[in-house]
């Protein structure tokens, strides 16, 4: 037999020391506790069998209970234990102690039966649902006896009041309620009623019985960040821009192309002579390093699995809602016409562009990254392959836009301009529409005289534009006045691109992907790349692609853009942006969307 590595003798050395007849734990309130253990058998090399778990699902289960376990659940059972004790509370509770300072589960499931309590799978299964779950729940048995205290039978009212106390604090941004203060609102209600002098140093209720009312209730104190990504959607401005969104959608939808309802949808096409057509722009990242949640495993066969997220590649593309095809390419005569037209559509400009599309791909690392000069190359590239497109002649063009600054970035700002002659001016002249519907032009700069080639400034400006403005007039005054005047009222580079090509962007409400239909795609995509994934860069590569082909094939994107007009529609009827998620996109919505990449297509088939 080899001899050990200094590794495996270390490692063997520290099995030995582990248990000992009395092992000191982490001091509660100043006081020590031990923990005293005995007739349990000692791991040796011997045993390392035994150290194996039984499965991949129960070794990802017990590691995340080890990680969700703190000494506060510890201390809650302790208290519900002091005053109604019984076999599965005592279990649970040595199970919980055990296991939080680093017991194996083999070794606490022996010394559970041996002291003629529960077996650790049980014990581990309560205790499970004691960290994760309600305290309703985890007392559902109906074992034990009563498990409210006779104080709340005597003064239902205070438990009422005290309940809405807590509920509103939990709601409130700042995280400053402490159990402390629901024992001091107690206590102060309890002085009330009985006309007694409030006496903070004299509790009614104890801070203990108190941090178990909150548990009773279905409080938790967890990570602060562990909250829903509701966060933004319903603030005034976002609001604002939601409702005028729908009701633009809502006025122009007979010009739109529907999809009928039911388990086979199709196509309707617009009523109205005018007919619109939507393309829906997003971008996303793959990588190498990700894969399905879940898999089959046989013990000591599990492939082996690459940590990290490995190589990147990031796609921005266009979901068409047309019956011709739910991408947008045209078709080799189309692009003959289209570079006859801009022979520049076939010049290197550093970007992978899908053959005859705007689609285009970075490999992150290798190729610029997705910023907004690269965004608006790919809107040009768009703009000018788009009227050669023979189904969407006739056609108006509308295309959905997410609302981020890659997207919304102006060509200008009132702040970027000096007050006076030769100050900072970040453009040579400034276009806007008048009253009118003219289009003028304001120089910034003095082409002649004796500040030839310098700067106005906004006083000399303001000027030009008819307004009637003091020279001592303070800069930030100005910038106010200036700033209700159509030539600060500028569009976005995206929005006076499409302009200029006679087409129209939409920009989708911050915080509202939902909104987006192109989000499903990626929820579709992410889901083929990860099944099939092998963890290398060229599978991944050639997965993006045939995730596209089976994206066709299932006829999704019909499906998506009914789930789209649904949302719409629900939205008008003064739908909640919870409601919406939950109705449309995934029942579980309302508790773990902790951010916009947990919207999934798990209710897309019942809509």
């Amino acid at each position: 037999m080899p001899h050990k590595t200094k590794r495996q003798i270390h490692s063997l050395s520290v099995i030995n020391r582990r248990w000992t007849k009395e092992r000191s734990g982490p001091s509660f309130d100043d006081d020590v506790h031990t923990v005293e253990i005995s007739d349990v058998p000692t791991a040796h090399a011997s045993d390392e069998d035994s150290l194996i778990m039984e499965s991949s699902d129960e070794e990802t289960d017990r590691s995340y209970f080890k990680q969700n376990l703190q000494i506060g659940d510890i201390v809650d059972l302790f208290q519900l234990c002091k005053s109604q004790a019984n076999k599965k509370d005592i279990s649970v509770l040595l199970y919980m102690v055990l296991r939080h300072f680093g017991i194996l589960y083999d070794e606490t499931d022996h010394f559970l039966k041996k002291i003629g309590g529960l077996s650790g799978q049980v014990a581990h299964k309560w205790a499970t649902v004691f960290i994760t779950e309600t305290f309703d729940k985890y007392c559902d048995e109906g074992r034990g006896g009563k498990r409210s205290d006779a104080f709340y039978d005597v003064y239902p009212d205070i438990e009422a009041e005290a309940k809405i106390f807590a509920v509103g604090q939990c709601q409130q941004k700042a995280a400053s309620f402490t159990i402390c203060d629901l024992a001091q609102f107690i206590n102060t209600k309890y002085c009330q009623i009985n006309g007694l002098v409030d006496d903070a140093s004299d509790l009614v209720r104890s801070v203990e019985s108190c941090r178990l009312d909150l548990r009773k209730w279905g409080a938790r104190f967890e990570p602060n960040t562990k909250r829903p990504y509701f966060e933004g959607h319903d603030r005034a401005d976002v609001v604002a821009h939601r409702n005028q969104f729908v009701d633009y959608l809502l006025n122009h939808k007979d010009k739109y192309y529907t999809v009928t309802s039911g388990d086979d949808p199709r196509w309707t096409a617009p009523r109205a002579r005018t007919r619109k057509i939507l393309i829906c722009h997003d971008e996303s990242t793959f990588r190498t390093g990700e894969v399905r949640a879940k898999r089959w495993v046989m013990d000591k066969s599990a492939p082996f699995y690459s940590k990290g997220n490995g190589r990147s590649v990031m796609v921005s593309d266009f979901l068409v809602q047309h019956p011709s095809s739910p991408f947008f390419r045209l078709n080799q005569q189309e692009w003959n016409n289209a570079i006859r037209q801009y022979p520049e559509l076939t010049d290197d400009d550093g970007l992978r562009y899908e053959m005859n599309s705007a689609t285009v791909t970075a490999h992150l690392g290798v190729d610029p990254y997705f910023d907004n000069e690269t965004i608006l190359c790919q809107f040009e590239r768009l703009f000018k392959l788009l009227k050669f497109k023979e189904e969407y002649c006739n056609h108006d063009i509308e295309v959905l836009v997410d609302n981020a600054r890659t997207h919304t970035t102006k060509p200008f700002s009132i702040n970027d301009f000096g007050k006076g002659i030769g100050t900072r001016c970040p453009v040579s002249s400034i276009m806007y529409i008048d009253e009118n519907n003219n289009k003028k032009i304001v120089d910034c700069y003095f082409r002649s005289g004796p500040h030839g080639g310098q700067s106005k400034g906004l006083l000399a400006i303001a000027s030009e534009l008819g307004l009637n403005v003091s020279s001592d007039c303070k800069l930030e005054t100005l910038k106010s006045i200036l700033s209700n005047h159509r030539a600060f009222q500028n569009v976005s580079k995206l929005e006076q691109l499409a302009i200029d090509y006679g087409f129209k962007v939409l920009f989708i409400p911050k915080f509202h992907c939902e909104l987006n239909p192109i989000e499903g795609f990626w929820c579709h995509q992410k889901a083929y790349v990860r099944k099939y994934s092998d963890q290398t860069f060229t599978t991944m590569t050639r997965l993006i692609t045939q995730s596209r082909d089976d994206f066709v094939e299932k006829k999704i994107s019909l499906k998506l853009f009914r789930r789209f007009w649904k949302a719409v529609q629900a939205y008008a009827q003064d739908q909640s942006y919870a409601d919406v998620l939950k109705l449309f996109f995934s029942s579980l919505c309302t508790d773990t969307a902790v951010s916009h990449r947990r919207i999934t297509n798990s209710n897309l088939y019942v809509v």
